[in-house]
């Protein structure tokens, strides 16, 4: 990913030390954002955006008589959709 200008790192880093996971329901996640600059940077805002989502796909087969027929499924579901601003904006901005 190209960072622009000025931004030479931005990472979010979380407490427990795992970098990819699978959290369960309730499960409190602590953490910090770290924001390394090259030079001045003027920020209106900062906001953090977590999304937590699932996707499974599987095939059945079944044969029928000298042919085998193919179902393909697939399903998406979306279980956190949360955005957190950590420098709040100008009301109206």
């Amino acid at each position: 990913m190209q960072l622009p200008g000025r931004l030479r790192s931005l990472a979010v880093e979380l407490e427990d030390g795992r970098v990819w996971g699978a959290y369960g329901s309730g499960e409190l996640l602590h953490g910090r954002v770290q924001l390394e600059l090259c030079g001045v940077l003027r920020l209106r805002a900062l906001e953090v955006c977590a999304r937590g989502r699932a996707a499974v796909h599987w095939l059945e087969s079944r044969s029928m008589g000298l042919n085998v027929v193919y179902y393909d499924y697939t399903a998406y579901q979306t279980f956190l959709y949360r955005r957190c601003q950590l420098i709040p904006g100008k009301a109206g901005a």
